[in-house]
């Protein structure tokens, strides 16, 4: 296969800027670098972390206490997945065709109204389409708005964009379970407030539509080429997303098992994604001055003792919250570093590609995730959530270690 890596070339991007920073004039900026259309694409991020964490466990929830089991629940919440895997490839096509902050905005109230209507549907079967169409919209959010911010922020303040971007998706990824534990779960009222919360995020893409920039497709190479071409960053993302889906779907039904309340529960999901709000931006100051491998091997091996320490310490509710919150902020870390090291092996055009099989890999593990954790936790329903993903974390930090050892070149 052709070498599809060029560090060199990414070191001469990041010099003479990309070909993609041209979305907004200068004149637009804040103080803090944040022009009008990086500050839509924080706005739409918030809501995708909200959409990401608040259906599953509703589902979870709602579908268990009428009798499904965890296995089907786990395939339907991999429908979600299933959706992305199938938008991702036409994700530069659709905004090319309708412009990015038009698609934000209209399918961020589509996503919003999925949610109060997988409430009312009773039907199994017509749950799956709702799923699909969901993380349809997820998916185009998703991948829209992190090139929103890209092109709408100057290199040299990228880095802090990014810290935010990634911080405001974790603090959106905590408000879904903090939205069912202040609610509750015996009424609709959680779906209505989340629903109304991802309506809010349409006003920002809407009042930055003049200065939405360009979504150019220009791949020079196949696409899946590029989900091999960086194994160990591609993989990242699959793992994380492995443990993101998997725990906004399970970890509250998973905290019920060892015998947390109702209320209780729903925040071991916000532990873990605080943990991301308080680590994302040290995480990443940490890869700028250390190699990256180390840093991927490093939160692959506390991937593997988060795990171990959460069933360990599932009698004590103040440590296990806070094992989670180290963990969460550590796993998360696999995206955002995982990204940070894909980012330095491709320039242009190839950074694009790049990007996409990166997003493809994700939606791939929240198809996988959900899946075999939902089958693991109905064969062991104590053990079944942290034993699944201690293994995926192990297989991951052996994969690492193996290219630190043996491919010193390229990963």
């Amino acid at each position: 296969m052709q070498d599809l890596t060029r560090p060199e070339a990414s070191r001469a991007l990041q010099e003479t800027g990309s070909e993609s920073e041209q979305g907004e004039r200068p004149g637009v900026h804040t103080r803090l670098g944040l022009s009008a259309g990086a500050l839509a694409a924080i706005a739409t991020i918030a809501a995708v972390g909200m959409a990401v964490s608040l259906l599953p466990p509703l589902l979870s929830f709602t579908l268990s206490a009428r009798g499904i089991s965890e296995r089907t629940i786990g395939i339907l919440v991999g429908t979600i997945a299933l959706s992305a895997l199938c938008v991702t490839p036409f994700v530069s096509r659709i905004a090319h065709r309708f412009g990015t902050a038009s698609v934000i905005a209209a399918l961020t109230p589509l996503m919003a109204a999925m949610v109060p209507l997988a409430y009312y549907i009773q039907n199994l079967v017509l749950l799956f389409p709702i799923a699909f169409i969901y993380g349809g919209a997820i998916c185009l959010c998703f991948t829209l708005s992190e090139f929103w911010i890209n092109a709408a922020t100057p290199p040299g303040r990228r880095g802090l964009a990014m810290g935010i971007y990634a911080s405001v998706l974790a603090i959106g990824m905590a408000i879904g379970p903090g939205i069912i534990a202040i609610t509750g779960i015996d009424s609709i009222t959680p779906f209505l407030v989340g629903s109304g919360l991802m309506l809010l995020a349409t006003i920002p893409a809407l009042l930055a539509r003049r200065v939405s920039p360009e979504f150019e497709e220009a791949p020079h190479h196949g696409f899946t080429s590029f989900i091999f071409a960086v194994p160990i960053a591609t993989l990242a993302a699959f793992v994380f997303a492995m443990a993101e889906s998997s725990s906004f779907t399970f970890l509250p039904l998973w905290g019920r098992h060892i015998g947390l309340s109702g209320s209780v529960a729903p925040l071991l999901s916000s532990a873990m994604t605080l943990g991301s709000v308080a680590l994302q931006i040290p995480l990443g100051l940490c890869a700028d001055r250390v190699d990256r491998r180390l840093v991927l091997l490093g939160l692959g091996v506390v991937g593997i003792a988060g795990m171990f320490g959460a069933w360990f310490l599932s009698d004590h509710t103040a440590l296990l919250m806070a094992v989670l919150f180290i963990w969460g902020g550590s796993t998360a870390g696999l995206y955002t570093v995982g990204l940070a090291y894909l980012s330095s092996h491709f320039a242009g055009p190839s950074l694009a590609s790049a990007n996409a099989a990166f997003v493809f890999c994700y939606a791939l593990g929240m198809l996988t995730g959900p899946f075999l954790v939902g089958d693991s936790m109905q064969r062991f329903p104590g053990i079944g959530f942290p034993l699944v993903l201690g293994i995926a974390f192990g297989l991951y930090s052996l994969l690492v270690l193996w290219r630190l050892v043996f491919r010193r070149k390229f990963a």
